[in-house]
């Protein structure tokens, strides 16, 4: 049963048998099926004959252990059900991705059928990257690598940046390798090179590629150096592992973007905070893609990224999205306005900006928390006045308000304090998670 058709039957290992609906679409590994198990329907993604390599028994038993131990997260698509072996043939069932997700590879590229997809927001952006991270630290946490990084792996909500991730079968526990080596333009040089079998520091430096091209959707290493007119084994090999050159290196200016296709480059390069673009000249510096300095890790990509989201906010004169990153001398990139002086909640980390809408996050007050989702609160406008702000306690306890005459007063839950300067907010039960209105 090398191909499967409407109307087959599949055994599933622990009982009973999905029926095929319909076909989603086929990869290199496998073709992937609508199929309808025990009154639900699923994604069925079953392996073309021959695809491991001699590895079939490795890569069942794999696949069983990681159904078993289940996902790191609910960001991932994560193997469920596994089919019994059928003329040296299986797959497994995973949820299938709901309405609203687009794939990745359509942020990147527009085709004749539809337009390139955009993002609502930068916060949309934002709330993906961290999405993304977290999903990739929790799996690096468990003592699984994920091997094969790629622009294929996600589903993104442009709306909101939920994320998906897909193809999680290569997953494997560390020293494991079961034949996949990953995608090329993804692959960390040391796997180019073929020196080391992927693990996490290979993972590390696909993630870093995945965040770059989400922010500025152009690849990190492709530029006039890198981009021959005829690609060949052996320039691979270069571009990509023994010679890779990020295309805005501070001290190396051999792999400039070519003009015409750095759009994207012009546009978002010069939006982004300097912190980002640092991090990221960081990441592609030529000692640690070559591991003669350590890759960047997922805390570090956190708390960079949530400096990014909190650094989000709305032009006041015209509405649109900016940045606050360089301070009271912050113009908008979209109207050309200097914003005036506003005022900051100062935490043990974070510096963020009191506008209309901001959040402020449990990661801002206290990141030892692991906590990516939890807003404690949010800054809104005074109904009477509304340049008198406030913020908002989201959280479900009560705040302890430090006023600068050393008074003290509780904030309940729903209740606001006024943005005032010298005010210190207490989160919660301990005084160490503060912050200080400046």
């Amino acid at each position: 049963m090398a191909v499967l058709k409407a109307g087959d039957k599949v055994s599933m290992k622990l009982g009973g048998e999905a029926t095929v609906i319909s076909e989603f679409g086929s990869g290199g590994q496998g073709t992937v099926y609508k199929v309808s198990y025990n009154g639900r329907e699923y994604a069925l993604k079953w392996y073309h004959k021959g695809v491991f390599k001699g590895k079939e028994k490795e890569f069942y038993a794999n696949l069983e252990n990681n159904i078993v131990k289940g996902a790191p997260t609910n960001s991932f698509l994560w193997p469920i059900g596994i089919t019994s072996v059928l003329d040296d043939q299986f797959g497994y069932i995973m949820d299938i991705r709901p309405q609203g997700y687009e794939e990745l590879t359509a942020f990147f590229v527009g085709s004749a059928k539809r337009k390139q997809v955009r993002f609502k927001s930068f916060e949309a952006i934002a709330t993906a990257a961290i999405n993304i991270i977290q999903a990739y630290r929790e799996l690096h946490n468990r003592g699984y690598s994920y091997q094969d990084i790629n622009n294929g792996n996600f589903f993104i909500d442009p709306s909101n940046g939920e994320v998906l991730i897909c193809d999680n079968d290569n997953v494997s526990p560390y020293g494991t390798n079961l034949g996949i080596m990953g995608k090329q333009r993804y692959m960390a040089p040391e796997i180019v090179q073929m020196l080391n079998d992927p693990d996490k520091s290979s993972d590390r430096f696909s993630l870093a590629v995945i965040l770059f091209r989400l922010l500025f959707i152009n690849h990190p290493l492709e530029g006039r150096y890198s981009t021959p007119p005829c690609m060949t084994k052996e320039l691979e090999r270069k571009y990509y592992g023994t010679d890779p050159v990020f295309i805005f290196d501070p001290t190396d200016s051999r792999n400039r973007p070519i003009p015409g296709t750095d759009h994207n480059l012009k546009l978002f390069w010069n939006v982004y905070p300097l912190y980002v673009k640092e991090a990221f000249a960081k990441a592609f510096s030529k000692d640690v893609m070559l591991k003669k300095a350590p890759r960047i890790i997922e805390k570090e990509w956190l708390d960079i990224f949530f400096r990014l989201k909190a650094d989000i906010i709305k032009c006041p004169n015209c509405n649109e999205e900016m940045f606050a990153s360089d301070g009271p001398s912050s113009k908008c990139f979209e109207c050309g306005k200097t914003l005036s002086r506003w005022n900051t909640l100062e935490t043990r980390s974070y510096h963020v900006p009191l506008f209309v809408g901001s959040k402020i996050y449990l990661w801002h007050v206290d990141s030892s928390e692991d906590d990516i989702n939890s807003v404690l609160g949010e800054v809104i406008a005074n109904k009477k006045n509304p340049s008198i702000y406030g913020i908002r306690n989201l959280s479900t306890l009560n705040w302890k308000v430090n006023l600068p005459d050393g008074s003290q007063r509780a904030l309940a839950p729903n209740e606001t304090v006024p943005v005032q300067s010298g005010f210190v907010i207490e989160f919660g039960n301990m005084s160490k998670n503060s912050g200080k209105i400046i």
